[in-house]
Formats: C-alpha cells, sequence, structure tokens
C-alpha cells in the first residue's frame, strides 16, 4: 500500500443590507509569480505560508524537491507512516497484550464516537487470536474487515499508551508511532483487498481508520479515506431510516438489534466527524441534512443488548450513547452556522447575523436539554467515561458558539454576540488549560487544537479590534486576562507541534495575527489611554465575564486614541470578509503548492 510505505476589511455595518462585497482591487504579482491583492484582508496568511515554504526548505524558491512532490496525493503534506512494506502477521502482539490493548480502547480511548458494540468486538478478538495462534492468515476466521477493525483498534490504544506514557512532549515521533502505526497499515492491506459488496463492517474499518489518521495529524489522507467511506454508507443507506414498511431489501427476516443499532450508530458517528471535518479544513459538508431522515441510537449501553432487543437496565438514566446524540446534535447546529453565516453566496451582513443570533439561541437550547451526567454535573465527580464525554460536549459548545458568533468582531457595533463570541472564547481557553495539565485527557480529542486556533484567533482579531475601533475598547484588566490564558494555551500548541505537522502550521499562522495583536497593544499602552476612577489599578476578576450591556457602556471603557481610528494602516484586517473566517480555518489544510498557482 504507497500510503503506508515510508515517506518523507472593514465590512458594512449590520444595519445595512447590501450584500457583501466580493471585490478587490488590482492584484500584484509576487517575486514568485503568485498574485496577491494588497487590499485583502488575507494577507497576514499569505505572509505565513511563505514563511511555512521557507521553514521547510530555507528557501520559498526551492519548490522540486519538497518532500511532499514525492508523496501520494491523498497524503501529500503528511508526516511519513512508520511501518515497514511487508507489515504482517508478526505485528500482533501476544494475546494477553491485545486483550489489553482492546479494553483500553473501550474504557479508555472512546468518547463520543461509539459505534461498535464491544461484547460483539470480544468476541471477534477470540476468533482473531486463535488464528493467530493457529497460524491462519490474518482475515481467516473473520474476514477482512473485522479484522482490520481489531487491528485499528490496538492501533489507537497503543497511540494512546504512547503518548500518555511518553517523558515530554519533544519525544521523538518516529519511536511512539512505530507499533501503531504497524498495525494501522496491517489493517490498511486487508481492507484493500476487501472483496464483494460493502458491509456494515466495510464502513466501521474505514471510519475507525479515519479516526487514527485524525489523531496522527494525517489530516490529508484522513480527509480523503473519509470520502470513500462517506460513499460507502450512501450506497448502504444508512443515512435513511428503517421500518416495518421500508425496510427493503431486509424485510425477508427481522434484522438482528446489535446490527440494526450499530448501523444507526455508525452512521452518526460519520455525521459528526463530516461536521467536524468541514470547519477544520473550511470546506464544505458532504452529508445534507435534507437528505437524511435516519433514527439516532436508541439510549441503550452495550452490556444492556442482545440479538433480540435491549434488556432491563437498572440505570437507564446515564448512558454513554447520550454523548453521541448530543454531539450529533451540536454538530448539525455547527453545519447550519457554516451554511447559514459563512455562505459564499450574496448575503447581506444583517442575515448573517441575524442567522448567528438565531443559532445562538439553539445552541443554549441544545445546552440546557443535556442530561445531568453531560451537563450540569460536575465533571471532576464523574466516572472517568462520562467524564470525558462531559469535557466533550464542554468543548464543542464552546467552540460551536466562538464558530456561530465571532462574525460579530468584524462588525461596526458592539452586540450581544460579541459578548457571546468573547465568553466563549475565555471558557474554552479555560478549559484548553486544564486539560494540558491531564495527560489521560488533553489526548482524547484530534480537534482539540483546532479549537485552541480558533480561540486564539478570536482573541488576536478581538485585540486589533479593540484598538481601531471604539466599540471595542472594554478595559485593559478583562484583556489582560484573556491575552494571559491565550499565551498559555499558545504553549500548548507549540509543545504538541512536531515537523510540519498542522499544529506547527496553526502555530505560523497564528505568530502573524499575535504580532498585529501585540502591536495593537504595545501602541494602545504607549499612549496611555485615561481609565476612570474604580477600573485603573483593579485586579482582574478570574471568573469574570462582560455583557452586551457592559460593552455598550461607554463610561466604562478608556478612550481610544483618534490617530488609531483614522489611521487606514492600523488594521491589518481591513477587506477581511465574514467568509474569510473559513478560508483561515482551511489555511492548515491548505496544499501549499496552489500557492504558486500551478
Amino acid at each position: 500500500m504507497a500510503s503506508c510505505s515510508w515517506q518523507q476589511h472593514n465590512p458594512p455595518t449590520p444595519e445595512q443590507s447590501a450584500p457583501e462585497p466580493h471585490y478587490r482591487v488590482s492584484p500584484e504579482p509576487d517575486v514568485e509569480g503568485q498574485y496577491f491583492d494588497p487590499t485583502s484582508g488575507l494577507n497576514f496568511l499569505h505572509r505565513a505560508w511563505k514563511k511555512l515554504l521557507v521553514q521547510k526548505d530555507g528557501s520559498a524558491a526551492n519548490d522540486t524537491h519538497r518532500p511532499e512532490r514525492h508523496q501520494p496525493l491523498t497524503s501529500a503534506g503528511d508526516r511519513p507512516f512508520h511501518a515497514d512494506d511487508d507489515a504482517s502477521g508478526s505485528v500482533v502482539p501476544d494475546a494477553p497484550t491485545a486483550r489489553k490493548l482492546q479494553e483500553f480502547y473501550f474504557e479508555t480511548c472512546v468518547v463520543t464516537y461509539r459505534m461498535l458494540h464491544r461484547q460483539t468486538v470480544e468476541g471477534w478478538m477470540e476468533i482473531f487470536l486463535k488464528d493467530q495462534q493457529d497460524g491462519r492468515p490474518m482475515g481467516w476466521g473473520l474476514g477482512n474487515s473485522r479484522t482490520a477493525i481489531l487491528l485499528t483498534i490496538m492501533a489507537i490504544a497503543t497511540l494512546r499508551l504512547e503518548k500518555m506514557n511518553r517523558d515530554s512532549p519533544t519525544d521523538c515521533e518516529a519511536h511512539i508511532l512505530q507499533q501503531s502505526d504497524r498495525l494501522y497499515c496491517a489493517g490498511v492491506k486487508l481492507i484493500d483487498k476487501e472483496m464483494g459488496f460493502p458491509r456494515l463492517e466495510s464502513a466501521q474499518a474505514r471510519l475507525i481508520q479515519v479516526l487514527y489518521l485524525l489523531q496522527t495529524a494525517r489530516m490529508n489522507e484522513g480527509w480523503y479515506k473519509f470520502g470513500n467511506t462517506f460513499h460507502i454508507t450512501l450506497s448502504m443507506g444508512m443515512h435513511r431510516r428503517r421500518d416495518q414498511k421500508r425496510d427493503f431489501p431486509f424485510n425477508s427476516k427481522k434484522q438482528n438489534y446489535i446490527t440494526s443499532e450499530c448501523f444507526k450508530r455508525t452512521f452518526w458517528v460519520a455525521y459528526i466527524i463530516d461536521k467536524y471535518l468541514s470547519v477544520v479544513f473550511g470546506r464544505p459538508r458532504l452529508y445534507q441534512d435534507e437528505d437524511i431522515d435516519q433514527n439516532f441510537p436508541d439510549n441503550v449501553n452495550d452490556e444492556d443488548m442482545t440479538p433480540q432487543g435491549p434488556t432491563t437496565s437498572d440505570n437507564s438514566t446515564d448512558c454513554h450513547i447520550d454523548a453521541v446524540i448530543f454531539h450529533a446534535k451540536i454538530a448539525r447546529i455547527v453545519g447550519t452556522a457554516s451554511r447559514e453565516v459563512y455562505s459564499v453566496n450574496d448575503l447581506s451582513h444583517q442575515d448573517r447575523l441575524a442567522a448567528a443570533n438565531k443559532l445562538s439561541h439553539e445552541l443554549h437550547e441544545w445546552r440546557a436539554s443535556l442530561p445531568p451526567h453531560l451537563g450540569t454535573v460536575k465533571p471532576s465527580t464523574l466516572i472517568p467515561s462520562f467524564r470525558r464525554q462531559a469535557i466533550a460536549l464542554q468543548l464543542a459548545y464552546s467552540h460551536a458558539l466562538i464558530h456561530t458568533n465571532r462574525p460579530f468582531l468584524l462588525s461596526d457595533v458592539t452586540s450581544e454576540g460579541i459578548s457571546e463570541c468573547m465568553s466563549s472564547t475565555k471558557t474554552s481557553l479555560e478549559l484548553i488549560n486544564r486539560m494540558a495539565g491531564d495527560n489521560a485527557l488533553s489526548h482524547s480529542f484530534w480537534w482539540t487544537n483546532y479549537v485552541i486556533f480558533c480561540a486564539l484567533a478570536v482573541v488576536y482579531v478581538w485585540e486589533i479590534q479593540r484598538t481601531t475601533r471604539s466599540t471595542y475598547a472594554i478595559d485593559d484588566g478583562y484583556s489582560s486576562q484573556i491575552f494571559d490564558l491565550a499565551e498559555k494555551c499558545r504553549g500548548h500548541l507549540e509543545q504538541a507541534s512536531a515537523g510540519l505537522s498542522p499544529n506547527q502550521r496553526y502555530s505560523v499562522i497564528l505568530d502573524e495575527l499575535r504580532s498585529e495583536a501585540l502591536r495593537c497593544r504595545n501602541t494602545r499602552h504607549s499612549l496611555q489611554p485615561v481609565q476612570p476612577s474604580g477600573i485603573q489599578g483593579a485586579e482582574p476578576n478570574v471568573n469574570a465575564e462582560f455583557s452586551a450591556a457592559e460593552l455598550q457602556d461607554t463610561t466604562l471603557l478608556g478612550a481610544v486614541p483618534d490617530v488609531l481610528l483614522q489611521d487606514p494602516m492600523s488594521n491589518v484586517l481591513d477587506g477581511f470578509l465574514f467568509s474569510d473566517w473559513q478560508t483561515l480555518d482551511s489555511s492548515v489544510g491548505f496544499a501549499l503548492d496552489t500557492q504558486r498557482w500551478n
């Protein structure tokens, strides 16, 4: 398998109903032949991309020797796989270790992506280990897709254990990935040889492989593999519900309850991943909500399921499947925000911001509907599995509010949306800072670094905007508090960087915004804006949050120097369109070769 071998602006105000402008002045050629617009709000991205090229080769012009030129299209830019081309049965650990890895996967690695039935998979493992003991080839008793699932389960568990046990973030990535990559690549070889029509396990095997790729920051290959998984789910009709009237072609016999529930679980896990891949890459979603009528899975834990149906549970109020359902529901709102708030169509700012307000209300309703163990109960009091689920949904909620409300930062008036965005950003940074101190938790979610990226970008944009616009001049005590949090989380992001991974790209891009934010802070402080009595010198409240009324009460705000408001060069975000937020998101997965327009 080739993929598993060694590879080395200021917009109009919300009151205006005119469509969002898409014009630019005539572009000018770069010294590399790249064209850019000097009035674009994305020039800081152009500078970041050029820095990435220089970091990779020592010269932005040295193009033909770049390593991704020699990588397959579907994995160009990803880190190489640390596995031999002839990976075979020798990669499988001994039976006790394999069982421990399987247990660790279900107990620790799975958070909201619960698509497999644990007891069924445990039965597969015993067949698999018996085949290994008898010297039979992989896939002999189970088939290729089920065997690939087991190999990837062991790969993910091995990866997580290596990350949890490593001495420092700078430990050699090749050593950490060596064994898990070998297991993963062995599973890929089996999947590539799968014959016949797709089955449930065909989709599950590819979907769990996508999760391994995302957890190892191989985003491009994960994106392409998910596309294949998406087509398999559609070909099997997983997006449509089944009942007695519409069960073709499965109406010849009653379907196994466990299979039926895993069918629904698998679809909704794929749906969640699709929505988050969409926002991480800034690309269109694959699943369209108007084509979906699949039911959510039943609120039944694995141990309470039989082929004939669910058994009576003594603790039905606390179910691990709740997290799958509520993650899918919030993912749907995030997808709607991408479609309505960030649309590339000519929509007025008023329409976009109205959609953001409506979706924020839906997010609040989602939060209020959470069961206690995922919402109101303090996570530290929960058992580890529920604790991870609660924190994952807290992070998803804060991110969703940021994603929905960050366009308000580009408007010329204060609003509740700005308060919502900044409060959610502060919450996200605090949560991530706490997670960084828990080695078992910090590696639980593949999209954590993207959330850090979003939150830091908001902090820097807000800092730039509040310096150049009077409506953003909230007191410096609160600003310093958020900026200090941002600096801590920026340190966490830099520690997670290795080679030319997405994390490093995040850091380089953020450095451009941060530099401008620091310039604005220094300029503002050097001009010593007047602080009202009672605010100057006051200690910031660690738990402070600000409301729209506080933002609009200019008696509590320091004065903004007119020279900053009048200087057209004081804001690098002039010309930044609402839809450019998604261009910022996509900048990390953007192929660097496109900078040359070859």
